[in-house]
């Protein structure tokens, strides 16, 4: 992770303190030729983005999922994918930013693991071409999870099936999220909550995030462990003090007669009272330091080294002999030169018959009859004559040069062979000796075992005549553990929880006074063991998947995740500051009914069921500004002043998320 260089980063540096709302200042998209494309937010407020189907709005929600760590790029296969390299967030964190860019995954493939990261106090929108991995995805997501104030912590199940677990910014970013298949659900009230493992993971982080479990519980949790296991340690300590032997004491004599067997004390030895034993015994455990420093060769290295330079001196032998072979080949073919060379030179010294050199080669030189063909010259006979004289007298001098390397290569081969036949012997004696080492090892083992026993005993005889001391200690250590436990008890904590999701529950009733909804002036309630949204009515309790029509379910879906995210900005918890709600008038105002956005079509019930619900989203804005950010895709665009002061783009005309101009 780097800085832009005249950044100042000083706030983002006090990451993991001061609890600190991180909001959405940016969204931008990189085209794979480096073209831009921002949609700019408005941090603390209402931010409504409005237009028409296929637009782009409903990838919103899966790129920002993308960016901050999700495993897979769940954009929807079409255009997006087609045409972004780059998909990139700028989050506004109190007086500080963070620039955070990952690269779109190939055609065919579900993710990427470039992402390049960036701080600073006003970061300018980067090119294309300055993205690169910077760092990591795990790193990313533990960075954001510092920024914005997760602690260490860790939730422990109440039974050993399940693995603890740790709440992190993905846990918490999952309160922040409601596409257009989770605000319309009357089963699921969180985001990708029918997932497997979500909706435990929701139920188990969710009393964190509101506050419920101190912060410093994991700290109190492992003084707990501690303290626990120390009072284990005592306590068995005591049972094995008050479970020594009786006035017959079977349990040394044993222990005595063990050790002569394995031959920790000699066999004449006698002992006949229970001090005389004890006194045994510990001279036994004094004489163990001397014992253990005696250890057992392991003679497997020294055969395994052996049987290496066995395999050399083969190596070598087989040399020898392949130098050997060729040599008697070289020597047996230059002697069968030498006979020819001798053979032909008998021949041509015929010529020293001749007495003048100076006769004409078409007459015999000896009776002067005419040749049918012309006879070499007597010059050129002598000079063959000569050449193979040379030769015979070079061969003759080499014949014994390779005698004597001949003879050097068998004394070699004579020398490889003696030390291979003194290798097999010491390897032969080498595994006489590892078998003899084997028995002093077994014998080792078996006194080694039979000294803990004894140590054990003696220890536990020593431990008894002070159990007085251990029984104080054992009291004030349980005491200690009583102490912590209390700090630690799981029914105060579900208390303060019941305590929470009541005030919560209040602020529900209170958003639900400004809708038309079934259950109106019922107490709500969020019920986190089903993760679902409860009326108490006067006939008795009704959740959500009880309660009939999708404008129901959209309802109580806004209603409870605003009143959540107002608790979590007044106490100042670890969650993102911005909640997003995706086509929350879906219910009253379908795609396939859009008018450019007018809900002028639609019946006076519809008509008020919309107003009524971005009206709340825009009160609880300016309720909870600057603290919290609301982000609505939709394709209602109502004519209030209100409302229009809150769009931040209309995505219709051509206009989308995706420019035109990228496509060309």
């Amino acid at each position: 992770m780097v800085c832009r260089r005249g950044h100042h980063r000083n706030n983002l540096c006090r990451v993991g303190g001061d609890t600190v709302s991180l909001q959405i200042a940016k969204l931008i998209l990189y085209s794979r030729r480096g073209e831009v494309r921002e949609v700019v937010f408005r941090p603390g407020a209402l931010n409504i983005l409005t237009g028409g189907s296929k637009t782009g709005k409903s990838a919103i929600i899966d790129i920002i999922d993308y960016c901050t760590g999700r495993s897979e790029c769940n954009v929807a296969d079409g255009v997006i994918r087609k045409y972004v390299g780059w998909y990139g967030l700028l989050f506004q964190l109190g007086d500080g930013q963070i620039f955070i860019a990952r690269r779109n995954p190939d055609v065919g493939d579900r993710t990427n693991g470039d992402i390049y990261m960036d701080r600073g106090s006003n970061i300018e929108t980067p090119s294309e071409s300055a993205l690169f991995k910077n760092t990591t995805v795990g790193a990313v997501e533990k960075f954001l999870g510092a920024a914005i104030g997760i602690s260490e912590n860790e939730h422990r199940p109440p039974t050993p099936t399940r693995d603890p677990l740790e709440a992190n910014f993905r846990h918490a970013l999952l309160l922040s999220f409601q596409d257009q298949n989770d605000i319309d659900s009357k089963q699921r009230l969180f985001h990708r909550q029918g997932e497997d493992f979500v909706s435990q993971a929701i139920k188990d982080t969710l009393p964190y995030f509101l506050g419920a479990v101190d912060e410093d519980r994991l700290f109190k949790q492992s003084q707990l462990d501690q303290a626990k296991r120390e009072l284990r340690q005592l306590e068995r300590q005591l049972r094995d003090a008050d479970a020594l032997d009786s006035s017959t004491f079977p349990r040394a004599r044993a222990l005595v007669d063990e050790a002569k067997q394995v031959g920790l004390i000699d066999e004449r030895t006698v002992a006949l009272t229970y001090e005389a034993v004890l006194a045994v015994l510990q001279r036994v455990v004094r004489d163990t330091g001397v014992r253990d420093n005696f250890m057992v060769g392991d003679g497997e290295d020294v055969l395994a080294g052996l049987r290496a330079e066995r395999q050399g001196l083969r190596t070598e032998l087989e040399r020898v002999n392949a130098e050997i072979r060729s040599t008697r080949t070289f020597t047996s073919e230059t002697s069968g030169y030498e006979r020819e060379a001798k053979e032909q030179r008998a021949r041509l010294s015929s010529v020293g018959l001749i007495k003048h050199g100076d006769h004409d080669s078409a007459h015999c030189p000896l009776c002067e009859s005419q040749l049918p063909i012309p006879a070499p010259t007597v010059v050129q006979m002598q000079r063959s004559l000569q050449e193979l004289s040379d030769q015979l007298e070079a061969v003759e001098a080499e014949n014994p040069r390779l005698q004597l390397r001949l003879a050097s290569l068998n004394r070699e081969e004579a020398d490889i062979e003696e030390r291979l036949r003194e290798n097999q012997q010491q390897i032969a004696a080498r595994m006489r000796e590892n078998e003899i080492l084997r028995v002093q090892q077994d014998s080792f083992i078996l006194q080694a075992r039979t000294t803990g026993k004894i140590t054990q005993y003696v220890e536990t005889a020593s431990t008894a005549d002070t159990s007085s001391g251990l029984k104080s200690a054992i009291a004030a250590s349980r005491i200690r553990v009583a102490a912590l436990e209390r700090e630690l008890d799981a029914e105060a904590m579900k208390e303060k929880l019941d305590a929470f999701l009541n005030i919560i529950g209040r602020y529900m009733t209170q958003y639900s006074d400004d809708l038309e909804l079934e259950h109106r002036g019922s107490q709500l309630r969020l019920d986190i063991r089903a993760l679902t949204v409860v009326a108490d009515t006067l006939d008795g309790p009704v959740p959500l998947f009880r309660m009939g029509s999708g404008e129901n379910w959209v309802g109580y879906h806004v209603l409870a995740h605003l009143a959540l995210h107002k608790w979590f900005r007044q106490k100042k918890r670890p969650v993102p500051g911005f909640i997003i709600f995706d086509q929350p008038s879906q219910a009253h105002y379908p795609p396939d009914r859009d008018a450019e956005g007018s809900i002028d079509g639609l019946s006076d019930e519809d008509q008020t069921a919309v107003l009524q619900l971005f009206k709340l989203a825009a009160d609880a804005a300016a309720e909870l500004a600057p603290e919290l950010q609301i982000i609505i895709m939709d394709h209602a665009d109502l004519k209030p002043e209100w409302f229009a002061t809150a769009v931040i783009e209309r995505w219709r005309k051509g206009e989308k998320l995706i420019p035109a101009s990228w496509l060309q």
